[in-house]
């Protein structure tokens, strides 16, 4: 899966990173299964880019997606009722042609925006198991904390004037990262309005999404910051030695002033580009 997890992970940054939590959160995203039905028209102001990074997205009548493709990797949504343990709104499916016996389904309980508040990642492989995802809100429908089970991660985001600008990450094993942001540099004195609501998790925040990051362009994972990020810092305290490092983001924008290519420090090679 790997162009799929590109959109959430392209790997320039070596931290997983963290979310401070907001304290207004929604109380509909403590309730699990109520049900909203997504629409990338809840998200995406200018409408849902044409491709990102070569993958491109079909919808329905309706204004959801229903298959995300980049080559031979698929992703399919479903929405409706699904029943395990208990009962899910919306199912996605990553498959592989190339690696049939790879892939995972993702059980999703939706709140009333649309957002997954719980998901259950069950993998192709019966000896992977089950994983576990958990995501709160706030008022104005932004990620606000991430709880995965694989590996104890404990994400919690912090918000001003509508921007992340705090991601602390908790790792089981006591490992903590703190991440913050900045929305100017050298390149933009001045912040740049993300009109396209564009947010890759892992690239721009820190946020260990992995496959569950292209849930966001299907409107599943909150909406986007109000503002594009231009950088960050990090500490970090990892097997009891501490670090810092930080990273410049770079841009380039069509004449819309919505974003073609995005890269973060030296890693050019590695951009994601961005069709409307």
């Amino acid at each position: 899966m790997n162009k799929i997890i590109k959109l959430t992970s392209i790997g320039f940054a070596a931290f997983a990173m963290v979310l401070t939590s907001c304290s207004d959160d929604d109380d509909d995203d403590k309730v699990p299964g109520i049900g909203g039905e997504p629409s990338i028209d809840n998200v995406f102001t200018q409408g849902l880019p044409t491709s990102v990074d070569g993958t491109t997205f079909t919808t329905n009548d309706k204004g959801q997606v229903t298959k995300i493709v980049d080559g031979s990797e698929e992703v399919t949504f479903e929405y409706g009722t699904f029943s395990r343990a208990t009962q899910f709104n919306a199912l996605m499916k990553i498959r592989d042609k190339d690696y049939p016996t790879d892939g995972s389904d993702f059980y999703m309980q939706l709140n009333g925006n649309g957002f997954v508040t719980y998901a259950e990642q069950v993998y192709l492989d019966a000896e992977d198991g089950v994983d576990t995802w958990k995501f709160e809100y706030n008022a104005d429908g932004q990620l606000t904390r991430l709880q995965r089970s694989e590996g104890g991660d404990d994400f919690t985001i912090t918000y001003t004037n509508g921007d992340i600008t705090k991601v602390v990450q908790v790792e089981e094993d006591g490992d903590r990262r703190e991440n913050t942001f900045v929305y100017t540099n050298a390149e933009n004195a001045k912040a740049v309005a993300n009109k396209g609501n564009i947010m890759l998790f892992d690239d721009f925040f820190h946020i260990d999404m992995d496959e569950m990051g292209i849930a966001y362009f299907a409107g599943m994972l909150g909406k986007s910051t109000k503002n594009l990020p231009m950088g960050y810092s990090v500490k970090a305290v990892e097997g009891g030695s501490d670090y810092t490092n930080s990273e410049t983001y770079h841009w380039e924008f069509n004449a819309d002033n919505l974003p073609t290519r995005f890269w973060s420090g030296d890693y050019e090679w590695d951009a994601v580009t961005f069709a409307w």
